[in-house]
């Protein structure tokens, strides 16, 4: 599965509790149901969240209190509503496809650091497994989460984990380690990126 990645990031896992501390007051249906534009009060929308946009082309990029970035994302480069918000944590890059096995040997490595440092705000998991799991869950939120014999093939997602939020309406919060194409076969120098996102939880029928 093609996954976008930016340059490997290196968040410690007390810089991702500190940033999750900061979301854990956040009116999430304000955040759902989207931005002003730029020129009718963006600038006060991000406030009420303490955060500062830096770049609203297409997506709204913000940094927050802490100095963490975060994307929000909506459909096809509109505003509203707001699909997902998205915080690039943790990445690792190989020099070449013999140094694989190493970039996936330290993703295993970090893997409950994270996890665990995202327990010790939300509390345990819904769901936390990697990617040989016979028991992956079949979408979260926006994320269709690759069918069987894709996802055991790339290797994608890597390591997952989710947890689900009683705020008002409702939040899943997922966790989540990616290789980029090439990674899991060795065709290419790999790189792995883990990334915090937090969905509107979908509405049962």
């Amino acid at each position: 599965m093609s996954t976008p990645f930016e340059p490997p990031v290196d968040r410690t896992p007390q810089e991702l509790v500190t940033e999750l501390r900061g979301l854990t007051d956040v009116h999430w249906e304000t955040v759902w149901n989207g931005p002003p534009l730029a020129s009718q009060g963006l600038d006060e929308w991000c406030a009420q969240f303490g955060w500062t946009p830096t770049q609203f082309e297409y997506v709204l990029n913000v940094r927050t209190q802490t100095g963490g970035a975060m994307t929000l994302n909506a459909m096809g480069g509109s505003w509203a509503p707001v699909q997902s918000l998205r915080h690039w944590v943790w990445g690792e890059a190989a020099t070449s496809p013999e140094d694989n096995p190493r970039v996936l040997a330290e993703a295993d490595r970090v893997w409950p650091l994270y996890r665990d440092a995202v327990s010790s705000v939300l509390g345990a998991p819904a769901w936390d497994g990697a990617w040989n799991s016979t028991a992956f869950p079949r979408e979260l939120g926006e994320f269709a989460i690759p069918e069987d014999v894709e996802r055991i093939e790339e290797k994608d997602p890597y390591r997952m984990a989710y947890w689900e939020l009683g705020a008002p309406g409702g939040t899943l919060v997922s966790l989540r380690i990616s290789p980029a194409v090439g990674t899991a076969d060795g065709s290419d120098a790999g790189v792995v990126n883990m990334s915090l996102r937090v969905y509107p939880r979908p509405v049962e029928a």
